[in-house]
């Protein structure tokens, strides 16, 4: 037994020592462009392949094709950076967009490869020994090839650890991927630091290639899956540590083999990590992120205005396409409409709610296994329905990594856990059916008919309907209370949060409804065939259906319709099946086509035709926009003013700490209703730091923080806001997706979980709380509820922040700098305002501010901090006379 545990594991270290190259070339890339690089098992491949034509096809020597292959592996990923991702830098495209424009690397060089050499395995020369040695005893024994592709591994990693930390290049990539700007200003150059770093990680790949294709085989989609292991090793160092890395993945490794011999089941050999991964990512994430967190400039969304003439249109057109086309467009239909009902997914994930999936497709193959079984104990849609909810229940469980993770990391969560799912659940034969699929019964629908083999058409017309209903309820949602918390979140978590969205909620919300809408797309995919069979849900064509939606435009129903009609026997390939390559063409076609989109226009297709006739549509909506933004017509039916319920805010003692420096330290301060409390001090006195620990955006070492009598201390940042606590940013932090008047509606929608179904069906209009509605009158932004808040100046945007914080009409409100950044005419009119919060609607204020006339002229009272302590407290009379506080801070007392 022991002798079989040492054989396996070793195994398991060779196959770790892969998952090494591919994650120490991950940590590369990433340390020198700050960049998670999902092509990298792509460039694997490519390296291999390179290796493979030279010495089989060219008959080169093993070494001198390995040099070859490795140096055009490099070659290829300084042309990567250079010419793909550099352009979409200086056009300030976000880092999710750059992630995409990775997988779109991925899947060009996937679809070349199998144009090229084709989908079989080939036997491929070993660049190494492949002599059996014995090692320990007798009894073990292991080719030479794994041991030294351990040692490489080893060696390489160490040398990766000491250029890092001991040259001068190590030095100068740790400088531009802290700080470009700062980098540049001493004469490095960030493009050809990144080019080098991509350069060498891409040439570590095409060496783990080069090692594992003569063992595992060389086939297109084995290889580039190689990057999944090796984005989890690279998470387990924290995209930074080569040490960590490099032990992560021989873990991995070793994991893998073990599992393979002693666990029976298929696919937990591949799955078992992974989870792991998911388990370690939900422990270190953070619920928010921080303060000073990068937001990405995100895609544009649509606004969900659905014109019903244009759906009858389409539906009849579906009809004549369904019912008179013939069979050939009937399978081109479905196929359509399936993809873009899994697009929809697609879209609410990644476009409405910015959390990007990488496994809707396999989630829509869990909704096709299931209604298949299903379907053989009860009739067709009640096993419709049960699936769906399975699946959305599994794409809820799905969507956990994206409570305490966001971004790409969540990316990599997500893909990891589609290829457990393909390797437990797709590939188990009991499970699936094997090569012969699963049977189902004669379809009908309440008695009528829609056998896909009998009645072709009947099963498309349904199909089409589904979809076209399905795009009006993703439109419905837009418009509704339940898409503007979905976009605020998207947005800005923290901002969300501080408003009282359930921003874990509607994550899982968003993630279990588009499940449920992706398995629906399966279920009718998998369904039009006499058989189901599932083999064909895959984490490629997961990867390929996000290229496609953002080819359209992820943000914008009609533009994930088109980029589902760009899949591979759908509209386009009936359109074109003159050419009879089409089929094998249209995924480089479309993977082509996805890199010039997010290099010329990252928000889709369908976003570049509506600025095309922009200019018309701003012509015939002229009187439409008027009205919108200069409120010509508007009654907010507002009453005079708003007194909301009074509660003291007392802070006892609390303390802030962050690692070893201490940020807030033993402060008290009370805020009572009707009362200005004016907080003061210079730059990195933890002003802002007590906002956030207050407000539940920062953790508490110690004391308490009581709202009313209700202790908050350890409350959630939206449970404190429901308790009648309301904040402002800094950075202002509006939600620039949405108008100025839903930017108030978000603060003003409290409770009502009905809404998440009813918004499906009948959003109805923006609805304001009349808090919202006075601070509208009372502010004068009746002209401006119509615009975004890049539409307006600096200083209106200010007010909309107020506006918004106080329309859930809160007891106390904290408002952190609002005078930044305007002139003295407006700080002073917004004194009169902080002033009428107070007077007249009762709210207790803690303001912070910089401009000390500002704060003495309207606050009750001050408290001045220095290094995180209260140097002083009182009136402001009794503040300005305080020696201590004018030499520490009003620049000295008098002589």
């Amino acid at each position: 037994m022991s002798d079989e545990i040492i054989r396996f594991a070793l195994l398991g270290l060779a196959t770790g020592g892969i998952y090494g190259l591919i994650g120490l070339g991950i940590v590369f890339i990433y340390r020198g462009s700050g960049l998670l690089n999902f092509a990298q098992g792509a460039m694997a491949m490519f390296g291999a392949y390179v290796y493979y034509a030279l010495t089989v096809r060219f008959g080169l020597p093993t070494v001198v094709s390995a040099v070859v292959a490795i140096l055009l592996s490099a070659g290829l990923g300084a042309v990567i950076h250079l010419f793909v991702l550099r352009p979409m830098r200086r056009r300030n495209a976000s880092p999710l967009a750059r992630v995409i424009a990775t997988l779109s690397v991925l899947l060009v060089l996937q679809s070349a490869a199998f144009l090229g050499f084709g989908s079989y395995p080939l036997s491929v020369p070993s660049l190494l020994p492949t002599t059996v040695v014995h090692v320990f005893s007798s009894r073990l024994s292991i080719s030479v090839d794994r041991l030294l592709i351990l040692g490489i591994t080893v060696a390489l990693g160490l040398a990766l650890y000491v250029v890092y930390r001991r040259t001068s290049f190590g030095r100068v990539t740790a400088a531009v991927a802290e700080n470009e700007l700062a980098a540049s200003s001493f004469g490095y150059s960030p493009d050809t630091i990144a080019a080098v770093n991509w350069a060498i990680g891409s040439a570590l790949a095409g060496l783990a290639g080069i090692l594992i294709a003569p063992i595992i085989l060389l086939e297109p989609t084995t290889l580039a899956l190689l990057v999944v292991p090796g984005l989890a090793a690279a998470l387990f160092g924290n995209f930074s540590s080569f040490p960590i890395v490099l032990v992560a993945a021989l873990g991995l490794g070793i994991a893998q083999s073990e599992i393979s011999r002693y666990v029976a089941q298929p696919g937990w050999s591949t799955a078992a990590p992974f989870l792991a991964m998911i388990i370690y990512m939900v422990v270190r994430g953070r619920a928010l992120p921080l303060r000073g967190f990068v937001l990405d400039r995100l895609p544009k969304v649509g606004t969900g205005r659905v014109r019903p003439v244009i759906v009858a249109l389409l539906w009849g057109i579906g009809a004549w396409i369904a019912l008179g086309a013939g069979a050939n467009w009937d399978t081109a239909l479905v196929t359509t409409c399936g993809a873009a009902i899994i697009c929809l997914s697609i879209l609410l994930l990644t476009g409405y709610t910015g959390q990007l999936s990488l496994a809707q497709y396999v989630v829509a193959g869990i909704g096709a296994l299931a209604a298949a079984k299903l379907a053989a104990t009860m009739s067709l849609v009640p096993a419709i329905i049960l699936a769906c909810l399975l699946a959305g229940g599994i794409g809820a469980l799905v969507g956990i990594p994206a409570l305490r993770s966001r971004g790409a990391t969540l990316a990599v969560a997500t893909l990891g856990l589609s290829s457990a799912i393909v390797a437990v659940a797709f590939t188990n034969e009991n499970l699936t059916g094997g090569l012969t699929g699963i049977m189902v019964p004669s379809l009908s629908i309440f008695g009528w008919s829609v056998d896909p083999t009998l009645y072709p058409e009947r099963y498309a017309l349904v199909t089409f309907t589904i979809m076209l209903l399905i795009a009006v309820a993703i439109c419905n949602l837009r418009r509704g209370d339940t898409g503007r918390r979905l976009l605020a979140v998207r947005s800005n978590e923290r901002a969300a949060a501080s408003l009282g969205v359930p921003v874990a909620g509607m994550k899982i919300y968003a993630f279990f409804v588009a499940s449920v809408i992706a398995a629906l797309g399966g279920i009718l995919i998998a369904f039009f065939a006499p058989t189901v069979q599932v083999g064909s849900f895959d984490v490629f064509t997961c990867i390929l259906l996000v290229g496609l939606t953002v080819i359209g435009g992820i943000g914008y129903v009609p533009g994930a319709l088109f980029g589902a009609a760009l899949l591979t026997g759908g509209i386009f390939s009936q359109i074109f099946s003159g050419w009879s390559s089409i089929n094998s063409y249209l995924p480089l076609i479309g993977a082509v086509g996805l890199m010039v989109t997010l290099l010329t226009s990252t928000d889709g297709w369908f976003a570049s035709a509506l600025s095309a006739v922009a200019p018309l549509r701003a012509r015939l909506d002229r009187i439409k926009v008027l009205r919108g933004l200069s409120g010509a017509g508007r009654n907010i039916g507002a009453s005079e003013s708003v007194v909301v319920p009074p509660k003291v805010l007392s802070v006892d003692g609390i303390s802030v700490a962050f690692g070893g420096v201490h940020a807030v330290q033993r402060v008290s301060i009370e805020v009572r209703p009707g009362e200005v409390h004016g907080l003061i001090g210079p730059n990195g006195a933890g002003k802002t730091t007590l906002i956030d620990a207050i407000t539940g955006f920062a953790p508490v070492t110690s004391g308490t923080v009581r709202l009313g009598d209700t202790d908050i201390t350890h409350a959630s940042a939206r449970a404190r806001t429901l308790r009648g606590l309301s904040r402002s940013f800094q950075s202002l932090e509006l939600f620039e997706d949405l108008t100025i008047e839903e930017n108030l509606a978000v603060a003003s929608q409290r409770g009502g979980a009905w809404r998440y179904l009813t918004d499906l069906v009948a959003p109805g209009r923006v609805r304001l709380s009349d808090a919202a509605r006075v601070a509208v009158r009372s502010l004068h932004l009746e002209h401006f509820l119509g615009a975004r808040p890049t539409e307006i100046s600096f200083g209106q945007r200010k007010i909309v922040t107020i506006a918004r914080a106080i329309s859930g009409a809160p007891s106390v409100l904290l408002l952190d700098e609002p005078a930044a950044g305007l002139d003295d005419v407006e700080a002073g009119e917004l004194a009169v305002l902080i002033r009428r919060l107070a007077d007249t609607w009762g709210i207790g204020i803690l303001l912070v501010e910089h401009k000390v006339d500002m704060i003495m002229s309207v606050s009750d009272r001050v408290t001045v901090l220095e290094e995180g302590k209260i140097l002083a407290s009182g009136e402001p009379a009794h503040i300005q006379s305080r020696p201590e506080v004018l030499d520490a801070y009003l620049g000295g007392a008098p002589a």
